[in-house]
């Protein structure tokens, strides 16, 4: 038996995320998860992997407004129900996405916060609740999900079984152990061991009457090298090269920590802290 331990929404994709006693599924993953993201004038995606300094904006949501905080107090607020009639086409990965571009008030806020990028102004834009993101057929065993602004995958389910794992193998390489906060997951558990290596499991929620698949081990990158409170980079190979040598998963060689996850029940559940969950 697993348990639930904690549950992130993220906003605007690559700021800070917001910890949650219970989250709300939609179509795409939590409400209003990674449902903004930040793009540069051309409305290619921007992440932390370019501009190490987002993790330092605090994100917080009301039934009004997407409230953006800088380290320096500076604040930007966005209404949630602004209509706006201009498509974008937004680039991130290989996907084509269609957004709304939350106006020229936040493009500035944003340019002055973290700087231009490459020499261009900075926008921030709404995925169309319209639009359409699905992820990839071959990880999804004939069924069917969609995601916003994240990587792929609608969920992220961590363990702190492998941090643990990871924490013990950083100290005997000499280097720092690190946070959870550092793998951005929606959903964090206790009680499963090797959780990189259960991709095709299910974990069922009796009581909560919802069903998660993991679907794929989820590959680690730059990111997790960024303190996300400072933004700084302390060690620029760690946690990569420990999660690298201990192999968690059982896919080719890389840095995994944790599983990319769809909801295989309706889509419309509560998850919340201290729920269980079994392994299938």
């Amino acid at each position: 038996m697993a348990q639930i331990t904690d549950l992130f929404i993220y906003p605007v994709k690559s700021l800070k995320g917001i910890s949650l006693n219970e989250a709300e599924t939609e179509l795409r993953g939590f409400k209003y998860d990674r449902e903004w993201m930040i793009t540069d004038s051309d409305y290619e995606f921007i992440s932390q992997r370019e501009i190490e300094s987002m993790t330092t904006i605090k994100v917080n949501i009301d039934t009004k407004y997407l409230l953006l905080e800088s380290k320096n107090k500076s604040q930007l607020k966005v209404a949630l129900n602004t209509k706006r009639s201009e498509i974008v086409k937004a680039k991130i990965w290989d996907d084509t996405c269609m957004a709304f571009d939350e106006g020229d008030e936040a493009s500035s806020w944003l340019t002055e916060v973290l700087g231009r990028y490459k020499g261009k102004t900075l926008r921030m834009i709404r995925f169309d609740s319209e639009g359409k993101r699905p992820v990839p057929a071959k990880y999804l065993h004939g069924q069917q999900a969609e995601s916003a602004f994240s990587d792929q995958f609608p969920y992220l389910i961590t363990s702190w079984e492998s941090l643990d794992k990871l924490n013990v193998g950083l100290l005997e390489n000499n280097s720092k152990e690190v946070p959870m906060s550092r793998f951005r997951p929606n959903i964090v558990v206790k009680g499963i061991a090797d959780i990189e290596k259960k991709t095709s499991a299910d974990l069922v929620s009796k009581l909560g009457n919802y069903n998660f698949g993991l679907r794929k081990p989820c590959k680690r990158c730059k990111i997790t090298t960024i303190n996300q409170d400072t933004g700084e980079i302390a060690e620029p190979k760690e946690p990569l090269s420990t999660l690298t040598s201990l192999e968690f998963s059982n896919e080719n060689r890389g840095a995994f920590f944790g599983q990319n996850a769809i909801l295989l029940s309706n889509k419309n559940c509560i998850l919340r802290v201290g729920d269980e969950l079994t392994i299938n």
